[in-house]
């Protein structure tokens, strides 16, 4: 039996908190490397085991493990076991716009619309997924970034990320 995605909301921007969610990263769902330039994210491992690269250096967390990423500081994560990975990520400052871009995303996969590595499989879903999440890419991938922001604010005026709000932001997964 597949694991479903997880995600809890334990404190929102919407009460001028930080941005704390409890999720989980099922085996083989990873980040490209990105940087968020509005907050940093803190993950703390509560269940299994976890690779995050931040800046240089990969590190490799266990049940009670905490590594925070700066704003601007580029980094990934992935999980490499065969076992969920349980962990609290949170924001600060908080984001809603992020919080959604989670809830969206574990949405798409528990739906079977994303890949075994959490990503959507439409085009339109993933743009609007990178944009709300403040992800910033770097190296080659950086030269999609305009052509990915064109297509997320497309996906916005056209009604697509209202759409997946109703559908995924409202009602726990």
């Amino acid at each position: 039996m597949k694991t479903q995605g997880y995600i809890k909301l334990i404190s929102s921007a919407d009460n001028n908190e930080n941005s704390v969610l409890q999720l989980n990263i099922l085996p083989g769902e990873k980040t490209p490397w990105h940087f968020h330039t509005l907050f940093s994210e803190t993950f703390e491992v509560l269940k299994g085991t976890l690779e995050v690269g931040k800046g240089k250096d990969i590190h490799y967390l266990k049940k009670g493990d905490i590594v925070t990423i700066a704003p601007n500081e580029k980094h990934y994560y992935h999980n490499i076991s065969n076992e969920e990975c349980r962990v609290t990520t949170t924001l600060n400052p908080g984001n809603k716009n992020f919080e959604n871009s989670m809830f969206i995303l574990k949405g798409l996969a528990k739906d079977g619309l994303a890949n075994t590595a959490g990503t959507s499989r439409k085009f339109s879903d993933l743009v609007l997924f990178i944009y709300l999440s403040n992800s910033r890419m770097v190296g080659f991938q950086k030269i999609a970034e305009p052509v990915f922001n064109f297509f997320a604010k497309a996906a916005i005026k056209n009604g697509s990320l209202n759409k997946l709000i109703k559908r995924y932001c409202n009602s726990p997964i």
